[in-house]
């Protein structure tokens, strides 16, 4: 396959050299500008897995070594070693995790979505469909979540309350985290 260049504007005329030049260099700057942005967001990536190495594991574990879950440094910042916890449902363990929540009645962490799509003229449908969805034929999606804010205040209850939890189900993630409060 071969790269064609068409040398013609839509009205038929020529493009001009001048004019191919101009294009060629701001495809240029944009491709060079898409190749430093994601450089960046690399860069920001590898940085940010940086940090929560630093707050989740290295200080932490400092911290333990130490004895120690605060400490203020002589130019007033204030160091806290706080527990963390985390929660992520995988696809793979969804209908499992749903089921788990349900049978330990904590069904009401899990949001239900129903979407559907109605043409024009159809508002009367629309206004009916709550009670006749099933009954209609209308073809519509079902979807079940879990907010991640949802579960991880919820893995943190019942963790602190010691009740067991399904940690492969819910994929739950326990840890600790660094908390600053720069002094002034």
């Amino acid at each position: 396959m071969t790269d064609k260049v068409i040398l013609e504007k839509d009205n038929k005329q020529t493009v001009s050299n001048n004019e191919m030049v101009e294009v060629s260099e701001l495809v240029s700057t944009i491709q060079d500008t898409q190749d430093q942005i994601d450089e960046i967001e690399e860069q920001l990536k590898s940085k940010k897995e940086v940090y929560r190495r630093l707050t989740e594991e290295d200080l932490p574990n400092k911290f333990a070594s130490m004895n120690l879950s605060k400490l203020e440094m002589e130019n007033g910042d204030k160091i806290e070693i706080k527990p963390i916890y985390r929660g992520h449902i995988s696809k793979k363990n969804q209908n499992d995790a749903y089921k788990w929540l349900r049978e330990h009645n904590h069904g009401d962490l899990i949001k239900n979505e129903v979407k559907t799509t109605f043409g024009k003229g159809e508002d009367i449908k629309c206004i009916e469909l709550k009670k006749i969805l099933n009954d209609t034929g209308i073809s519509f999606t079902d979807k079940e979540s879990v907010h991640p804010q949802s579960l991880s205040a919820f893995i943190r209850e019942q963790t602190e309350k010691g009740k067991a939890l399904p940690h492969d189900l819910l994929g739950v993630h326990i840890g600790q985290t660094t908390k600053i409060k720069r002094g002034e």
